[in-house]
C-alpha cells in the first residue's frame, strides 16, 4: 500500500511506518464518553508495559468530547471571574460596595432564573449557548447600572428615595427596558436561522436578557428603597468626579466638526482593514492546542501525505461499488479508495489456488511445546552481543559500499540491540527474566494462532461476505447488505481550500457522500451564512423596536449610529491585528448590535428629555461607561478560556463594546451637538427644523 494508506484489516501508517494507527468505533453513542476514558486507561498501561511508547488516542469523537469538557470548564471559570471583575468594577467606579452588591445580588437570581429557562426549553447546552452565563452577566448588569446611577443622580437633586425611584423607573427605566427589548430582540431574530446551534444560541440568550430584566426591574428598586444606610462617598468627592467628566468631555463637544472628522477618518482607515479580516474554516484551530487528542492529530496530519479524514461513500450492489471505486480512484483530490467489493468480486479462482499453495507450504509446520520457564538471561544477553558484532560488521560494508540508507537502518538496529541489553542489564534478574518470559509465550502464542488460521483456510468456494472477519464485515457492509467505499483525500482536508474541492469533486461522482470533511463543510458553511443572515433580521428586528419607541426614523437611525462606527472600528482593528471570524466568534456582531444600540437608546432618551447631547457628567453618560466596563469584563472573561474558539469570542466582543462605547460617547454626542446648533430638535415623535 502507498505511504499512509488504509488497507482493510491493517494499520494505517503514516510517513513511512513512523506512525500507525488502530480505529476503533463505539458500540452506541450513550457508551461514547465511556470508551474513550476506557481507552485512554488502555493507553496508559500500553506505556507502563513498555516504557518510551509515544501512544495517544485521537479522532472526531474524542475531539468532540474534549472540546465540550473543555468549554464547560472554561466557561465555568470565565463565569466566576466575570461575576467578580463586575462587581468590583461596579464597586471601583462607584466608591461604594452596597449598592453594586445589590445590583449584582439581582444579576445572580436572573441568572438563576436564566438556568431554569434553559433548562425548560432547551435542555442541553452545545458550543454556543454554554457560553451564556458570562455574556449575560456582562449584558445583564447593565440594567442595575442604568437604574442606580439615574437614582443617585435624582437623590443629589434633594428627592427622597421614593421620588428618586419613581423617577428612575419613569425616566431611565424606559430606556432601560427599550435597550434591553432591542437587545433580546436581535438575539431572538436568531431564531430565525436554519441553524441550530445559532437558533439555541439566540433563544437562550435573548430569553435569558428578558428574565434577567425581571428582578433588576422588581427586586433591585426594592432593595434600594428600604436601604437606610448613607453612601459612603462625599458629595465634594462625587462632584469632582463628575466635574472630571463634564472637563473630559468637553474636549471633544467643544469641537464637533473635529470630532465628527476624526471620526470618519478613523472609519476610512478601518474600512482599508476590513478586507484583511478572513474567516478560519479550520476547526481544528478552536481546539486548545494543548490537548493530546488534538496534538496527536496535527501530528498526523504534518506527517502523512493525506489526513485520516475520510468520506464514506454507499454503493447497493458490488457492481456499484466497483464502478465507483473506479470513477472516483480517476479523481485528482482523493488519494486512496478502500473497500472491500474488489476481493468480493470477479473470478476468484487464481486466488483459491494461491490459498492452497499457502496451506500446502505450512501444513507441516508444527509448534514445539511452549517453554513456560523464566529467559535464561545470560544466554540471551551473549547471543545479543554477538548479534551485535554482525550488525556492526554490517554497517561497515554498507558503509564502503555507499549504501547510506542501509547504513543508517543497520545503525538504528543496533542502538535497538544495545538499549535491550542495558534494560536487561539495569534492572532486578528475577524479574526482568518473567518480563522476557511473558512477552516470549505471548508472541509465540500469537504466532501459533495465525499460522493455525492460514492451515485451515477453506479453499473450496470462492470468498463470501460471511467469510469476512466480523470486524471487516461490521465495518464495510451493512446489515442491508450495501457496501462502503472509504475515501480518502490527497491533501489536508481540515483547511477550507482542500476540503471544498474534495468534497465537490467527489459530489461530481457520488452525490450521496457523507462522512467528516462533508459535515465540516456543511457545518461551516451553513453557519457563516446563517450567521449573515442573524445579522440582517437583528438589525430589522432593532429597527422596528427604535421606531416604535421613538416614533421616528431618523432617531432610530441616531440610535444606531453607534453601532455602525463602532462594528467598522472593531472590523479595522480585527484586520490589523490578525484576529480572524471563526465559528465561534461569528455570532459576535449579532450580540454586538444588540450591545451598542443600547447605549444611543440611553443617550438619546437623556437628550429627548434636556435637548442636551452632553451626558458623560451626567448620569446617562456614566451609566453608559460603566455598563460598557462591566460588559467589556463579562467578555473578556472569556478570554482566560484555553479553548481557542471561546476565548476569539471574548476578544472580539470585549474589542467590540468598548469601540460601540467609544462611538456612543464621542461621535453620537458630536453629531447631536450639530443637528442642535444647526436648529434641529429631536423628541419623540417628531422632529422640527
Amino acid at each position: 500500500a502507498a505511504e499512509g494508506t488504509p488497507v482493510p484489516g491493517d494499520y494505517l501508517n503514516f510517513a513511512g511506518g513512523r506512525f500507525y494507527a488502530v480505529t476503533c468505533a463505539v458500540a452506541s453513542k450513550p457508551l461514547e464518553e465511556a470508551a474513550i476514558l476506557r481507552l485512554r486507561e488502555l493507553v496508559k498501561e500500553t506505556q507502563l508495559e513498555v516504557p518510551g511508547v509515544n501512544v495517544g488516542v485521537t479522532g472526531q469523537p474524542v475531539l468532540r468530547y474534549e472540546e465540550m469538557r473543555q468549554a464547560r470548564g472554561d466557561t465555568t471559570k470565565a463565569s466566576l471571574v466575570a461575576l467578580v471583575v463586575v462587581a468590583l468594577t461596579f464597586i471601583f467606579c462607584y466608591h461604594e460596595v452596597r449598592r453594586p452588591l445589590m445590583a449584582t445580588a439581582s444579576l445572580v437570581v436572573g441568572i438563576g432564573y436564566t438556568l431554569g429557562f434553559a433548562t425548560l426549553t432547551l435542555g442541553h447546552l452545545n458550543i454556543l449557548t454554554i457560553t451564556f452565563v458570562p455574556i449575560l452577566i456582562g449584558l445583564a448588569i447593565d440594567f442595575g447600572v442604568h437604574l442606580i446611577t439615574r437614582y443617585e443622580e435624582e437623590l443629589r437633586d434633594g428627592r427622597s428615595a421614593r421620588a428618586a425611584i419613581d423617577k428612575a423607573l419613569v425616566v431611565s427605566g424606559t430606556g432601560i427596558c427599550t435597550g434591553g427589548l432591542t437587545t433580546a430582540a436581535a438575539f431572538l431574530a436568531m431564531t430565525l436561522t436554519g441553524f441550530k446551534g445559532i437558533r439555541e444560541m439566540g433563544l437562550v440568550s435573548g430569553g435569558g436578557l428578558l428574565v434577567c430584566l425581571v428582578p433588576m426591574m422588581t427586586m433591585l428598586p426594592a432593595m434600594l428603597l428600604y436601604d437606610k444606610k448613607r453612601k459612603r462617598v462625599a458629595p465634594s468627592v462625587r462632584k469632582a468626579l463628575r466635574s472630571r467628566r463634564e472637563q473630559l468631555e468637553q474636549h471633544w463637544l467643544g469641537r464637533p466638526r473635529l470630532v465628527v472628522g476624526v471620526g470618519l477618518a478613523l472609519s476610512l482607515l478601518a474600512g482599508i482593514q476590513v478586507f484583511r479580516v478572513r474567516f478560519d474554516y479550520n476547526l481544528l484551530n478552536l481546539q486548545n492546542q494543548g490537548l493530546s487528542a488534538v496534538a496527536y492529530e496535527r501530528k498526523m496530519v504534518e506527517s502523512s501525505s493525506h489526513t485520516m479524514l475520510a468520506c464514506l461513500v454507499p454503493a447497493d450492489t458490488i457492481d456499484e461499488a466497483l464502478a465507483l471505486e473506479q470513477k472516483i480512484r480517476q479523481l485528482d483530490t482523493v488519494a486512496e479508495v478502500v473497500t472491500l467489493a474488489p476481493m468480493l468480486a470477479g473470478d476468484q479462482e487464481h486466488k483459491l489456488a494461491d490459498v492452497r499453495q499457502i496451506r500446502e507450504l505450512l501444513g507441516s509446520i508444527q509448534f514445539a511445546p511452549m517453554d513456560t520457564g523464566p529467559a535464561d538471561l545470560a544466554a540471551l544477553d551473549h547471543s545479543l552481543e554477538g548479534f551485535g558484532h554482525v550488525v556492526g560488521s554490517a554497517i561497515y560494508f554498507a558503509g564502503r559500499a555507499g549504501n547510506q540508507v542501509l547504513r543508517e537502518e543497520l545503525m538504528v538496529l543496533r542502538d535497538a540491540v544495545e538499549t535491550l541489553r542495558a534494560v536487561i542489564a539495569a534492572g532486578p534478574a528475577e524479574v526482568r527474566a518473567g518480563e522476557l518470559a511473558s512477552y516470549q509465550q505471548a508472541l509465540f502464542a500469537d504466532l501459533a494462532t495465525t499460522l493455525a488460521a492460514l492451515q485451515q483456510q477453506d479453499d473450496r468456494a470462492p470468498l463470501r461476505v460471511n467469510d469476512l472477519p466480523s470486524n471487516l464485515r461490521s465495518r464495510f457492509i451493512g446489515r442491508t447488505g450495501k457496501f462502503l467505499l472509504q475515501v480518502y483525500p490527497r491533501d489536508n482536508v481540515w483547511e477550507r481550500g482542500p476540503q471544498d474541492d474534495f468534497v465537490r469533486e467527489l459530489r461530481t461522482v457520488a452525490p450521496k457522500v457523507t462522512g467528516a470533511p462533508v459535515r465540516f463543510y456543511e457545518y461551516t458553511s451553513r453557519l457563516k451564512s446563517n450567521a449573515q443572515k442573524a445579522v440582517v433580521y437583528a438589525l430589522l428586528a432593532i429597527v422596528l423596536m427604535l421606531v416604535m419607541h421613538f416614533r421616528n426614523v431618523i432617531c432610530a437611525l441616531l440610535a444606531l449610529l453607534p453601532v455602525g462606527v463602532g462594528i467598522l472600528w472593531t472590523l479595522g482593528w480585527m484586520g490589523f491585528l490578525g484576529i480572524p471570524f471563526n465559528p465561534a466568534n461569528i455570532i459576535s456582531f449579532t450580540l454586538l448590535i444588540g450591545i451598542g444600540v443600547s447605549n444611543g437608546v440611553h443617550i438619546l432618551n437623556r437628550f429627548t428629555e434636556e435637548n442636551n447631547p452632553s451626558v458623560l457628567g451626567k448620569s446617562t453618560g456614566k451609566a453608559v461607561l460603566v455598563s460598557a466596563l462591566t460588559t467589556a469584563a463579562g467578555f473578556g472573561s472569556l478570554m482566560l478560556a484555553e479553548h481557542a474558539g471561546i476565548a476569539s469570542l471574548g476578544q472580539v466582543m470585549a474589542l467590540g463594546t468598548t469601540m460601540c462605547m467609544l462611538a456612543s460617547l464621542t461621535v453620537l454626542p458630536a453629531v447631536l451637538l450639530l443637528l442642535t446648533r444647526s436648529g434641529w430638535k429631536l423628541a419623540h415623535g417628531w422632529i422640527s427644523h
